[in-house]
Parts: structure tokens; C-alpha cells; sequence
């Protein structure tokens, strides 16, 4: 019986996605740390050169500065940006961490979008230690609303065009300056125009 029940509890392990692996322990450790702006006990959790990925894991990556945020930092705390891990998942070989989360802002509620998916990779090395992390795509969910993103755009290149191009050089965003905020006004400008109701920014 009690070679059974620890089978059982091998096997309910496993299927929990890796239970205690060290390498899931520390991915827990490290957002939490980054979550309270613990930047030293972050720090200890990666390699001596870690890099971050967009969209494929190729080359060689970008080096990884956690207090600066990126280029997007600004956009997302204007627009309040959030994002929920679904159930973590491990490789068999213990070396790569990953969830899809689901992302949510002002920007999609504005533009009549629901949450939002994409999937965070992140990658050890054999001493347990961070080395980088891949921000990548995901398939969006069946009937998740594709939102009104493009109707906006057009409204905007047509009606608002030397605004327009300075808040999308060259067909994109850019969330750099004072482009959050101003793309904001237009928005709700937008959606006052088209009979959309106000949208009260998420606390």
C-alpha cells in the first residue's frame, strides 16, 4: 500500500507540471521579487548575462535590465496594464519555464478588445540560473473579441492626420514620450464621435 500511494503521488506530481523542481521554485521566487521592486534578491536569481527575446527565440537577444522596464514601461503604466499567468508548465529536461497569460489595459478596453494572450519562456542554465526570458505570441481563444483597433486607425489617419502620424511612424505604435497620454485623448475622442460610452481607467 504505501509503495502504491507513492506512486500515486510521483505520478500527481508530474502531473502538476514539475511540483518542486528547483527551476519552477525559482521562476515563483523571481517575480515575486520583481513584483516588489526587490532588484538585489531578483538579480541573484540570473546568470551573469541574461537576455530577452520578442516574438522567437533567435540570436542573441537583448540584455535584460529589470529596472528600467523597456521601451513599453511608460505605455503600460499609463494604461494600466496587467497580465495573469495560466498553470506553469516545464520542459522535460528542467530548462525552460513557460505560462500563457492573459493581458489586460486601457488600450483594449478602449479599442473594444477582451484580454489579450501571449506566452513568457523563461530559460536556465544548468546551474539553475536564469538566463533569459522569451516574451512570445499565442492563438488567441475561440470568441475573444477582436476589437475595434483597425476602425480606430482608419478614423485616425483620415481625420487626424499629422497627429496620427506622429502617434504611429510608420503604421506602429510607439509608446515612447508623451504617445500614451495623447493616443488616450484621441481615443476617447473617437469613441465620443462614434457613440461608444466613456471607459473609466482601471485602478
Amino acid at each position: 500500500m504505501k509503495i502504491f500511494m507513492l506512486a500515486f503521488v510521483v505520478v500527481f506530481c508530474s502531473s502538476l507540471i514539475g511540483c518542486a523542481h528547483p527551476n519552477m521554485q525559482t521562476v515563483t521566487r523571481f517575480r515575486a521579487a520583481r513584483a516588489e521592486h526587490d532588484w538585489a534578491d531578483a538579480r541573484a536569481f540570473l546568470s551573469e548575462d541574461p537576455r530577452r527575446w520578442w516574438g522567437q527565440h533567435e540570436g542573441d537577444g537583448s540584455p535584460w535590465r529589470l529596472q528600467k522596464g523597456g521601451r513599453w514601461k511608460e505605455w503600460d503604466q499609463h494604461f494600466h496594464g496587467s497580465s495573469v499567468p495560466g498553470s506553469w508548465h516545464i520542459s522535460p529536461d528542467g530548462l525552460e519555464v513557460w505560462a500563457v497569460f492573459a493581458e489586460i489595459n486601457d488600450y483594449y478596453r478602449l479599442t473594444e478588445r477582451g484580454y489579450q494572450h501571449h506566452r513568457q519562456t523563461y530559460f536556465f542554465d544548468d546551474f539553475g540560473l536564469i538566463t533569459g526570458l522569451l516574451i512570445s505570441s499565442e492563438p488567441e481563444i475561440p470568441g475573444t473579441p477582436a476589437g475595434r483597433a483597425d476602425e480606430f486607425a482608419t478614423w485616425g489617419a483620415a481625420n487626424h492626420q499629422e497627429e496620427w502620424a506622429y502617434l504611429r511612424p510608420g503604421g506602429k505604435i510607439d509608446p515612447t514620450g508623451d504617445r500614451s497620454e495623447r493616443t488616450r485623448r484621441l481615443l476617447e475622442l473617437w469613441r465620443a464621435e462614434i457613440g461608444l460610452p466613456p471607459i473609466n481607467p482601471i485602478e
